[in-house]
């Protein structure tokens, strides 16, 4: 890419959350520039800055763009100036249409599941298993994954203690917001609707998609970690970010200063100058306050997150707490940024980097 030119991009998806929020985060981008949206049938044919906005941020400036369907939006990806794609469609759509945009020489990163478990497609977070990019050559085009919400902050604390000691068994327990579960059920919690506390699938996810983080590679095969995984998720009335409670039973012994230790060393092996990336990626506190720990990462006091890309990109945690084998700790992110479009830009600039198309 020459100095200045920025790459095209299509968003799927048009009005939901996850969409919105790619908008809102490609709307200043250095690295790539909105060239098409697609919408459902109820959005097509209506101006992009025109759509009802569901994010509590002010709507940025958006492009000039018409909302089209997805056979035109699969024209519009043969261009030549198009090479990404920023998948937030739901998964029952995703599974169809994302390989046919890949079909016209665009890769793909894709927030949504279907493909999550396809082991020869990666699924990727930067801080935690850049290596399994390898399953897509750098000249080809396919599928990019990133993972489920409610695994980021888990598996951004977790891998540096995994990196460095054996793990016999991880429990997890989360306290999920409305937000995670689309646009309509957090448009009936403000209306005072109280959430159901089921998640139907959740831990499944977690579970699957963990494990397969924690891999380790040996070539393109994918190793799996022996360690036990047991899940529970809880949805909660809170609008916006997901905590998680978690304790982990390591084989040896260790210490309350070797756990921050390893959480520190993570920050600095991973320090990057990518667009999205914070200083930081992992914010040890005495407590977590949702309010506010949405936006970390961003050194501005009141962040814009349509220009202050790395707001909302840490993962905040508190001190853990040892007993021998034993560690405990909380860990909170905001399910729509880091969990959603935020990590899968990130993603996207990562590879976009491997590739050779921005220097």
């Amino acid at each position: 890419m020459m100095p200045g030119i920025k790459m095209g991009c299509i968003i799927l998806g048009s009005g939901g959350l996850v969409s919105q929020r790619f908008q809102q985060r490609l709307s200043n981008h250095p690295f790539f520039e909105i060239l098409g949206v697609v919408g459902s049938p109820t959005s097509t044919g209506k101006q992009l800055s025109e759509l009802p906005w569901h994010l509590d941020e002010k709507k940025p400036i958006l492009p000039d763009l018409i909302v089209i369907g997805m056979e035109e939006g699969l024209e519009l990806a043969k261009r030549n100036d198009i090479q990404v794609i920023f998948s937030a469609l739901p998964s029952s759509i995703a599974a169809e249409k994302e390989p046919l945009f890949v079909e016209t020489g665009c890769t793909v990163y894709s927030n949504a599941s279907y493909h999550r478990m396809e082991p020869t497609i990666p699924l990727v977070i930067p801080e935690v298993n850049e290596k399994h990019l390898i399953l897509l050559d750098i000249e080809k085009h396919g599928i990019i994954c990133s993972t489920n919400c409610t695994v980021m902050p888990i598996a951004l604390t977790v891998n540096p203690i995994f990196s460095e000691m054996k793990i016999k068994r991880i429990s997890i327990q989360t306290e999920q917001s409305v937000s995670g579960g689309g646009i309509e059920l957090l448009k009936a919690t403000k209306s005072g609707k109280k959430p159901s506390p089921e998640i139907p699938g959740e831990a499944q996810k977690i579970e699957e998609e963990l494990i397969r983080l924690l891999s380790t590679m040996e070539g393109k095969n994918e190793i799996k970690p022996s360690f036990v995984v047991d899940v529970s998720c809880k949805r909660v009335e809170r609008e916006f970010g997901h905590i998680v409670h978690i304790e982990i039973e390591t084989l040896a012994p260790v210490t309350q200063e070797w756990v921050m230790e390893r959480w520190t060393d993570s920050v600095t092996k991973n320090s990057s100058k990518l667009p999205s990336s914070p200083k930081s990626h992992i914010i040890i506190q005495d407590s977590i306050i949702p309010e506010t720990d949405r936006w970390a990462g961003s050194t501005e006091i009141q962040p814009d997150p349509a220009k202050n890309l790395d707001a909302g990109m840490a993962i905040v945690t508190t001190i853990p707490e040892v007993e021998d084998c034993i560690i405990r700790w909380t860990s909170f992110s905001e399910n729509t940024i880091r969990g959603a479009a935020g990590g899968c830009v990130l993603l996207a600039e990562l590879d976009s980097i491997r590739r050779g198309w921005v220097s």
